[in-house]
């Protein structure tokens, strides 16, 4: 096991070897700044951006004590996301186990789990995304530990798990709305003493009021006129039949997402988690811990799917994100049920799983229309699709749904003692070839771009320097990255005029018209500043002031 939790390291390190700084912004410096601020560094100001909370972000506070310079803290978050992302692995080998596999058969599937292309790729940002995964599988875990009796602590950690995925990302309240259902009903029927219920409740509340503690704080010092609200929009969605039909075609996209990216395995564990929810005959513990899994996939799909603004692209029609922390509980269940069912439940449950396939795929198309081809289409929002289909521009839809629905098929061969291995073996082989791929050819190239349109490198930035910015005119991507790669709060000078800017400002950042030169770029500059970097892009036109 230690060999192999090395080796899921090993693997994560090598493919963030060459990343520098953050990419998909803003998710990824809103972590980030909040990381610095919980560290005891500087605070910024996201205001008007989308709130990213503080749970994920405490476990990066050790990347700021170690180092000062942006890209060391930025490589030093992901060695820490693989650090985190690796222990995937034994929860997923436990589940196998609890699911009736073998140690010769759990081991490698858990390996592969752990390396499905969501958990690489996602675990190459300064995303959530990076740890969700993690926690909720352990939770689940848990609560089978719990219900099954096997002590009052394992409720306990459920609770406490619940409560930080909540602190983590807004999706966590629906784990945290299933956690406390499953206290009611157990309550309400008593398959659990009363005082088996009182320190799990006590600690669910307790972590519930520390992480709206912890973000709330965040929420004051970053975000100081208010984040993007999606409370209006939430509410308007799930009021309206427009909004229920939006939110019900992007929850089934996003269903459709996580069964095709999961190589149809995902589907199989819906299939399974649904059977083995409604069939007396499986214990309570499992029964437990499938309706919990069903309960959040369909709460995540439907509140993220009614809170999303429409922008216009594909990934308003199909997105996986959302869904990927429940990616390896679907896919360790998928797994469990074709290598230990009979031939014919083999046969009924892929079935069935490409039923649900082939029904979501229709479903999207039907609600998308031409947007599918028509949208904007980011292939950073497509790993798995967009290498499988050798696509960067579009989302050739059908084909994936085609190749799942052909794989689905062949996981009969799963049982096969000789050619099982050859499966997992060639699953992983994928896994890893379609991260490697994205990042080689479509992370590489949008961050070179980033790069090229806000890298401080030629300022010659220290961590003494105290730098200004002008927001009036400059583009959001443009601030928000260089947010992260000063160490102290940005301050807009847009607020002040060349009498009243403060002294202590040493750099001045200011959106540059090229047709102009650049020292025509900030009229107001008191003297002692000259530009001494002018930077043209199709992200955005600034110039760097230095104060000599």
């Amino acid at each position: 096991m230690c060999g192999g939790w090395l080796a899921q390291v090993a693997i994560r390190v090598i493919l963030a070897a060459l990343h520098k700084f953050p990419v998909l912004i803003p998710d990824e410096t809103g972590y980030l700044l909040a990381a610095r601020l919980l560290a005891g560094g500087a605070s910024s100001d996201l205001s008007g951006r989308t709130f990213y909370q503080g749970g994920y972000s405490l476990l990066l506070c050790p990347a700021y004590w170690l180092s000062d310079d942006p890209v060391t803290i930025y490589r030093i978050a992901l060695v820490i996301n693989a650090v985190l992302g690796a222990c995937l692995l034994a929860p997923a080998h436990v589940a196998l186990r609890r699911l009736g596999l073998s140690r010769r058969r759990a081991f490698p599937l858990a390996m592969v789990t752990a390396s499905l292309p969501s958990m690489l790729y996602y675990g190459q940002y300064a995303l959530s995304d990076a740890v969700l995964p993690l926690a909720v599988l352990t939770w689940l875990l848990c609560v089978h530990s719990w219900v099954a009796r096997r002590g009052q602590g394992w409720g306990i950690a459920a609770s406490a798990l619940a409560a930080y995925c909540c602190s983590a990302h807004t999706r966590g309240l629906i784990i945290v709305i299933a956690h406390g259902g499953l206290l009611m009903v157990l309550l309400l029927c008593r398959r659990l003493p009363r005082r088996r219920l009182v320190a799990p409740a006590a600690v669910l509340a307790a972590g519930m009021v520390a992480g709206w503690a912890l973000n709330s704080w965040i929420r004051a010092e970053i975000y100081p006129d208010g984040a993007l609200p999606l409370g209006p929009l939430l509410a308007g969605r799930l009021t309206t039949w427009n909004g229920w039909g939006w939110t019900l075609g992007l929850a089934t996209g996003k269903i459709w997402y996580l069964i095709v990216s999961t190589w149809g395995l995902a589907g199989v564990g819906l299939v399974a988690a649904a059977a083995a929810a409604v069939r007396r005959s499986t214990p309570l513990a499992t029964r437990t811990a499938a309706a919990l899994t069903l309960v959040s996939v369909a709460g995540i799909a439907l509140a993220t799917s009614a809170a999303t603004p429409d922008e216009g692209t594909v990934a308003n029609l199909a997105y996986g994100r959302y869904l990927t922390c429940l990616a390896p509980a679907l896919f360790l269940a998928g797994a469990a049920c074709v290598v230990r069912a009979t031939r014919i439940g083999v046969a009924a449950v892929v079935s069935a799983a490409a039923v649900l396939t082939a029904v979501c795929a229709l479903v999207v198309w039907l609600h998308a229309g031409n947007r599918l081809t028509q949208a904007f289409f980011l292939s950073l929002d497509f790993p798995e699709m967009t290498v499988l289909t050798w696509s960067w521009d579009c989302l050739r839809f059908w084909w994936v749904t085609a190749a799942a629905l052909v794989f689905l098929p062949g996981l009969a061969l799963a049982r096969n003692r000789r050619l099982g291995p050859v499966l997992v073996a060639l699953v992983a082989a994928v896994n890893l070839a379609v991260v490697a791929v994205m990042i080689g050819r479509v992370t590489r190239y949008w961050a070179d771009t980033l790069d090229k349109a806000s890298s401080l490198d030629s300022a010659v930035l220290g961590p003494a320097d105290r730098v200004g910015i002008d927001y009036r005119d400059m583009r959001w991507q443009i601030w928000v990255s260089l947010a992260f790669q000063v160490q102290s709060h940005l301050l807009p000078i847009d607020r002040f005029d060349s009498r009243t800017l403060p002294k202590d400002l040493t750099l001045v950042i200011v959106p540059w018209d090229p047709h102009d030169l650049p020292r025509a770029s900030w009229p107001a500059a008191p003297p002692g500043f000259v530009p001494i970097s002018a930077h043209w892009t199709d992200s955005g036109n600034w110039v760097a002031w230095r104060r000599l």
